[in-house]
C-alpha cells in the first residue's frame, strides 16, 4: 500500500478534499470551502444521472466553473474548472430544480 500523501482518504472512507458526493438524498457537503486556484470534484454515488449547473436555479446562471461539471452518470466523477477569484458560487442539480437537498455552494477564499 502506498504511503498516505495527505490528499486521499487515508483509509477513513471519507471523500478526498474539494469533493461533493451526490447521493439519492442530495449533495454532501452542501457548502464546501476551497482555495482560489482549486477545482471541485463531483462524485455521483447515486444510481441515476445528475446534471450540475452553476447558480441556484436555471434562471440565475452564475459560476461558469461549475457548468464544466455538467451531466454525470452513476459512478462517474467530473471536475469543475479552476476557480480563479474569491467569492461564493451556488449550484444546483438540473434534474432536481427547486429541491434544496440538490443545491449547494462553493466558498472560494
Amino acid at each position: 500500500m502506498p504511503p498516505d500523501d495527505g490528499h486521499g482518504d487515508g483509509g477513513s472512507g471519507n471523500p478526498p478534499p474539494n469533493t461533493v458526493t451526490i447521493r439519492s438524498t442530495g449533495m454532501s457537503p452542501i457548502t464546501l470551502t476551497i482555495a482560489v486556484g482549486s477545482r471541485v470534484s463531483f462524485v455521483n454515488g447515486d444510481s441515476r444521472p445528475h446534471d450540475i449547473a452553476g447558480g441556484p436555479d436555471p434562471t440565475h446562471p452564475e459560476c461558469p466553473e461549475l457548468d464544466a461539471v455538467g451531466f454525470i452518470l452513476s459512478g462517474q466523477t467530473r471536475q469543475s474548472a479552476v476557480f480563479t477569484s474569491p467569492r461564493t458560487c451556488r449550484y444546483h442539480d438540473h434534474t432536481y430544480v427547486g429541491v434544496a437537498a440538490f443545491t449547494g455552494s462553493i466558498v472560494i477564499e
